[in-house]
């Protein structure tokens, strides 16, 4: 008979769309210790999935729910996925990573229910930001941009080796003066999370309203008056799986796509390789577990999917 499940760590990684959580994420994967077992719960805005292909190469047990927000529909989707995982991996740590245009504090309100007492130990939520996105005002004018900030407890600037001086001022003057004290601030490059952080407490009241400065509160009344709420539509295609796709060709047309995210694995005349563009940061690495191929594309801006096929130059 299997001992009761009792006091998974757990641990919630937020933040907006292509700040680097799936980068992140196999980073602590990379450096976990060996005789720790781990599980991943990831949330996709999309319909067909890739950052749980992506967990599940590293050997890590993942369960993926695509398709928007898993906490909507009355949070049954997240409660089903988790007591699979729990029951099916037995893990010592629980990650769960939303979808990047996903709602965290209902997330966090739902793993602190009486059901997970004694069975999840919720520790540190990790809230990921690209500080160039600071200099749009329409992401301080988004209730979900605001939401990450807000619950988390470890507030981490990544991706400063591609900022420049005045975008690094800019998020401290944001942390310092829009920020709860109690809330701890890093900076990382390419997703190098401290793997200390993940055993800090969390502190977030999740069943208390959400609380932002009063100068943030400020900000987003004002401009929201002159910016339109981001509204992002997702596109998603497969191709048939002995599909094989030009490198360069490939790249080229990554290049035309303006997109906020986009994601992809696919198998190429260089191998098969999960492509992961924010912006214009394009990183590119190879795969070893395939399952199909398939694109994933985030946008604010309407998007032209019926000649991608044509565009990509797919060869059989």
């Amino acid at each position: 008979m299997q001992k009761p499940i009792k006091n998974v760590t757990t641990n919630v990684i937020t933040g907006f769309l292509g700040v680097g959580k799936t980068t992140a994420i196999l980073n602590l994967i990379k450096n976990k210790p060996k005789n720790e077992h781990w599980a991943i719960l990831v949330n996709e805005a999309g319909t067909i999935g890739i950052d749980g292909s992506v967990f599940e190469n590293t050997g890590i047990t993942t369960k993926q729910i695509p398709g928007g927000c898993m906490c909507c529909a009355g949070d049954l989707p997240m409660r089903v996925a988790i007591c699979k995982l729990l029951r099916q991996s037995r893990p010592q740590r629980l990650i769960i990573e939303p979808s990047g245009i996903g709602h965290p504090h209902e997330i966090i309100k739902t793993l602190t229910q009486p059901e997970y007492q004694g069975v999840l130990d919720l520790k540190a939520c990790i809230c990921l930001i690209d500080p160039r996105l600071l200099s749009d005002p329409r992401y301080q004018a988004s209730q979900m941009f605001i939401d990450q900030i807000a619950v988390s407890d470890i507030l981490v600037a990544n991706k400063i080796d591609r900022c420049s001086e005045n975008e690094l001022k800019e998020f401290n003057d944001f942390f310092f003066t829009q920020c709860s004290t109690e809330q701890i601030v890093g900076t990382v490059s390419h997703g190098k999370l401290d793997a200390k952080w993940l055993d800090f407490p969390h502190l977030t009241d999740a069943n208390t309203p959400v609380n932002i400065s009063a100068n943030l509160a400020t900000n987003r009344n004002r401009d929201l008056k002159y910016y339109e709420k981001i509204e992002f539509k997702t596109y998603c295609k497969k191709f048939p799986d002995d599909s094989i796709f030009d490198y360069n060709q490939l790249m080229t047309w990554i290049a035309t796509v303006k997109a906020e995210r986009l994601k992809a694995i696919l198998k190429t005349n260089k191998g098969i390789l999960f492509i992961n563009c924010a912006g214009d940061d394009v990183s590119i690495s190879p795969i070893d577990i395939f399952s199909s191929n398939r694109i994933e594309v985030i946008s604010s801006q309407g998007l032209d999917i019926s000649n991608w096929e044509r565009n990509l130059r797919v060869k059989s």
